[in-house]
């Protein structure tokens, strides 16, 4: 139990800390903040606004006098032509950076404050020690077109109560400036890129009766079926339009384009070009046998896809992810990617054409996706190529059959009569043209169908395969 006069010493020293933390407080407690600058504490009786609230409540007339009073009348200076309405924009005012001043910002229309807007920073640029940068939140205006409106910029005291002094205004300037809406402007973006894929089915022309609006369709090879590497080049390059227009409405300026960005869309060529590539050395006859085809009749119709009537269901989105009818694994990897890709580009900021990247790690896999999606589609089985290689070895056997016999079978003029005696005079070059010529007409009708070549009834005859004797 405490004696009494430990009692009396324990409540002087409580009392003297608490003394103590007051004469603290009172001297370094932080001074309230109101966005640019700073005032000290108010009591609850005659706490002051804050100068925001007394820029928000600035009648026109006190705006107008600034502009007559302001000891450093300038100009506003800005990389946009359209301030985006809704959004954190910055500025420049090319005067040194004064203290004890807060910046008020307004629109004013028709003589009176339209809409007054936050500015939330103000500190020296980085280009220039003699300018200063302002950072506003932006008011939304509402829906519509770009209506132009007046900013006006004016700084003003702050005494040690945290009032304006309107007084002895600072800076002062103003700017006409359009003012855009993010909804208007999307819409706008969205309505753009729907002319061009208009114009690209324009451009397609009609598919039967009419046109298909079908993207798997409009991307498609000469065959009608869904081609990925030129779906991606097509998805890439109306977004990055949809992108740019988005940029232009917003803000006025016409983007650049960030080195990824045309990477991006370099890989997306260079894969629909090696894919192209692919598929025109996998899926064509070489001219000579071609032609070789064609001059005896066995080949009654063009190689596959040109001279079909177009067939917008021929291409299918499932196809997207196949090659030759079954699943590609490769063309599932370059898909995958992409999409990504695509939803970062989508789902950047207003300025992210001139400033979007891809990680290196990602670029790499990426172009190594088209890579391996094209050599994917070089070393599928080749059935054209195969045909290619027999019409080229039929040839050769029918050129070494007719130059044994040509003596023999020239002085008869029956064409039955020429091939008996071309068969008795080298019946070893004959089993050997024949075995050729049914191979070849065999995958040539495998190829393109009964209705693309002569041999229309089955099994077929040898009597349609007999080359022509001089």
């Amino acid at each position: 139990m405490m004696t009494p006069s430990t009692e009396t010493i324990r409540r002087l020293i409580v009392k003297l800390l608490v003394t103590s933390a007051y004469a603290l407080a009172a001297q370094v407690l932080p001074e309230a903040a109101f966005g640019q600058g700073a005032t000290p504490l108010q009591s609850p009786q005659n706490k002051a606004p804050s100068p925001q609230e007394q820029c928000a409540t600035l009648p026109v007339q006190e705006l107008q006098a600034a502009s007559r009073k302001a000891r450093t009348p300038t100009s506003i200076e800005s990389r946009l032509s359209v301030l985006p309405g809704g959004q954190i924009t910055k500025l420049h005012l090319p005067v040194p950076l004064g203290s004890g001043e807060f910046y008020c910002a307004a629109f004013v229309e028709d003589g009176l404050v339209a809409r007054v807007m936050e500015v939330t920073e103000v500190k020296v640029s980085q280009d220039d020690r003699k300018r200063i940068e302002l950072t506003l939140n932006l008011p939304d205006l509402g829906f519509g077109w770009q209506r132009p409106r007046q900013l006006v910029l004016a700084s003003f005291p702050v005494d040690a109560l945290g009032k304006l002094n309107t007084a002895l205004p600072g800076v002062y300037a103003t700017r006409l400036f359009p003012v855009s809406n993010g909804l208007f402007s999307t819409l706008g973006s969205l309505a753009i890129v729907v002319l061009a894929y208009a114009a690209a089915v324009v451009a397609l022309g009609r598919v039967g009766t009419g046109y298909s609006l079908d993207p798997v369709y409009l991307t498609s090879d000469s065959q009608d079926r869904a081609s990925l590497s030129q779906f991606q080049i097509f998805g890439f390059t109306l977004i990055v339009l949809g992108v740019l227009a988005f940029i232009v409405l917003r803000t006025g300026l016409l983007s650049d384009i960030s080195r990824d960005v045309l990477l991006l869309l370099g890989i997306s060529a260079v894969g629909a070009a090696g894919s192209k590539v692919a598929d025109h050395m996998k899926k064509r006859l070489s001219y000579e046998n071609w032609s070789w085809l064609r001059n005896n009749g066995w080949l009654t119709t063009y190689e596959t896809g040109i001279g079909k009537t177009p067939d917008s269901k021929r291409a299918r989105w499932g196809d997207l992810l196949k090659t030759d009818g079954d699943f590609d694994i490769y063309s599932f990897q370059l898909a995958v990617f992409s999409i990504v890709v695509a939803y970062a580009l989508v789902a950047g900021g207003v300025d992210q054409l001139a400033t979007f990247e891809i990680p290196d790690n990602l670029k790499g896999l990426l172009g190594l996706s088209n890579v391996v999606y094209i050599g994917g589609k070089a070393i599928t089985p080749n059935s054209v190529g195969e045909l290619d290689k027999k019409v080229a070895d039929l040839r050769d056997a029918e050129l070494a059959w007719i130059g044994q016999v040509v003596n023999s079978v020239k002085p008869l003029a029956d064409p039955q009569a020429k091939l008996n005696a071309a068969i008795t005079a080298a019946p070893e070059k004959y089993q050997a043209y024949i075995g050729f010529a049914r191979e070849t007409a065999r995958m040539l009708k495998s190829q393109y169908g009964t209705e693309g070549t002569r041999f229309k009834a089955e099994p077929i005859a040898d009597s349609d395969l007999m080359p022509a004797f001089p």
